[in-house]
Order: structure tokens, then C-alpha cells, then sequence
């Protein structure tokens, strides 16, 4: 299952920084890196969740770790807790949000992160824009919506889930007229730290063509 794309060093180092990299990414279920590598790891990640899909369990196992680290941690993991959580998905386990150039070298930076997760960037970030909305009295637009039914469709207790953390969103930063000058990014390619506007009109979000 080696990995030949380039990413600036030899075979040898390249295929150590990539366990390095899906080992941080089962362990934290998020991590921030250059969107070369980040790429990298989200296609080694999804190959090595559908392993866990394989009738030989033993063989899997085997494949498995010579791609990750940390063995006592993450095998376990991989073929517990994420097996479990993937079990009905086919596929697209992991995404990959941009974020800004990263600052002195200006190199391009990405989040991958496992989907469907508690950490999970997307889900949080969505999860802000609904609260925002609603604390406007401002229609959900048909692109959030489409967003929102995506995020939860596969996932356990999804929407009762989407629902408390929007609540949560609403009080942790919304509670006053004021706050809602701070806004979340709706572009969810770049979920960056939004910026305090001061007399901003606040209007809603174009629907998709």
C-alpha cells in the first residue's frame, strides 16, 4: 500500500512522514499540515479504514500496520472505535477543509480530519452559521441545508446532536445583538478565526445555482 506521489523527499522518508502523519490523524482525528500532505494522508486514511472492512481481520491487521505507528494505540482504534463509526459508510471517511497561506513561506495549509467525528472542523463550523441565522430570525438557505442534511445523515443521533450544538453555538457566541458582528466564515474551505466588523449589514447567504 506504499505511497509514490511526490512530496519533496526520498521513497524512505516520504513513506515515514505519511505513518507519522495517519498516526497523528487516527490518534487526534484532526490535524493541521500542507494541503500536498494533507491530501496524502487523507488517501493513505480512507485506505486503511477500508481495510477494517475486510473478512480477514488478520490480514487487514497485517496491511494495516505497516503503514501506522504506535500499534498498541492505533491498531486498536482503527479496527475498534473507527470500524464501528464507518461501519454503514462506503467510503469518504476523511476531508480536507483549506486554510489560509501559512504565514513566512506563504505554503498552502489544510486540515484533515476524520468525518463524523466529535472534533469534526465542518460540523462545528455549519453548526455556528445555523446559530448565527437563527439568532438573526434569518431563513436557513437551501446551500446550509443541503450542508446540514450531509453532516448528519450517516452519523448516530446526527441531527439530535446538530440541534444541542447549535443551542450551545447560540449562547457561547450569540447571547447579545453585539455579538453577532462576529461572524463564522461561511466558506467552509477556509474555517479561519472570523474578524470583528464594526456597522456590518448581515444578510443571508446566496443559494447555490
Amino acid at each position: 500500500m506504499g505511497v509514490t506521489r511526490h512530496l519533496g523527499r526520498d521513497h524512505k522518508h516520504k513513506r515515514a512522514l505519511l505513518r507519522n502523519l495517519v498516526t497523528a490523524l487516527f490518534e487526534h482525528e484532526s490535524i493541521t499540515t500542507t494541503h500536498a500532505k494533507a491530501k496524502e494522508t487523507q488517501r493513505l486514511a480512507d485506505k486503511l479504514i477500508s481495510l477494517t472492512k475486510k473478512d480477514d481481520v488478520e490480514l487487514a491487521k497485517s496491511l494495516a500496520s505497516s503503514e501506522v505507528f504506535k500499534h498498541g494505540e492505533t491498531l486498536p482504534k482503527l479496527f475498534g472505535e473507527l470500524k464501528e463509526r464507518y461501519n454503514s459508510r462506503v467510503g469518504g471517511f476523511t476531508r480536507v477543509l483549506r486554510l489560509e497561506p501559512r504565514l513566512g513561506d506563504n505554503a498552502e495549509q489544510s486540515i484533515v480530519e476524520l468525518v463524523d467525528g466529535k472534533r469534526e472542523m465542518k460540523f462545528w463550523m455549519t453548526a455556528r452559521i445555523v446559530a448565527r441565522l437563527e439568532k438573526q430570525g434569518l431563513e436557513i438557505d437551501e446551500l446550509t441545508k443541503h450542508n446540514v442534511d450531509k453532516l448528519v445523515k450517516n452519523r448516530p443521533n446526527g441531527t439530535e446532536e446538530f440541534t444541542q450544538l447549535v443551542e450551545r453555538m447560540k449562547e457561547e457566541f450569540y447571547k447579545t445583538e453585539e455579538s453577532l458582528e462576529s461572524l463564522p466564515s461561511d466558506n467552509l474551505r477556509s474555517p479561519v478565526q472570523p474578524v470583528l466588523k464594526n456597522s456590518i449589514e448581515i444578510v443571508p447567504r446566496p443559494t447555490k445555482e
